[in-house]
């Protein structure tokens, strides 16, 4: 347990690190994931914000729950991911299901292929971050 809290830990601090984030403009932590997002898939800000929320609301689901608490106590950008995809209504409740996750999509105009797409987006940045091990666990968390 402590191994995956450890492996979950470095998992989110690199997606809300800026590492690897240099071409993009300076801005709040939990701006840059959402603006790559959105830039590489042509979609609205607002869609990319969504959809990592959306994201990160089905690994909350699939991860232990204390080690999921503990993230959220220590990083604060994760609550905001997950309450923008609220905000927006992508998400209504746990999304616990692939078919969950393309319902949260398909709110914000984002079809089920652009599931994988985003996915993978966040995990080349987790990857870029925090290495391959966190690329992996990322990965693993969306099968």
């Amino acid at each position: 347990m402590k191994y995956l809290s450890f492996v979950t830990a470095t998992l989110f601090l690199s997606v809300f690190g800026l590492s690897g984030c240099a071409s993009l403009p300076l801005m709040n932590p939990q701006d840059v994931l959402t603006s790559m997002v959105a830039k590489q898939h042509g979609i609205g800000p607002s869609q990319g914000k969504a959809a990592v929320g959306s994201i990160l609301n089905y690994a909350k689901e699939k991860m232990p729950a204390a080690d999921f608490s503990t993230l959220s106590n220590s990083l604060p950008a994760l609550g905001t991911y997950l309450k923008e995809a609220t905000d927006v209504k992508a998400v209504t409740g746990p999304i616990v299901d692939q078919a969950g996750l393309e319902s949260a999509f398909a709110k914000v105009a984002l079809g089920p292929k652009m599931v994988p797409r985003i996915t993978k987006t966040m995990s080349d940045f987790v990857g870029t971050s925090g290495g391959e091990m966190a690329r992996n666990f990322f990965a693993s968390l969306m099968n």
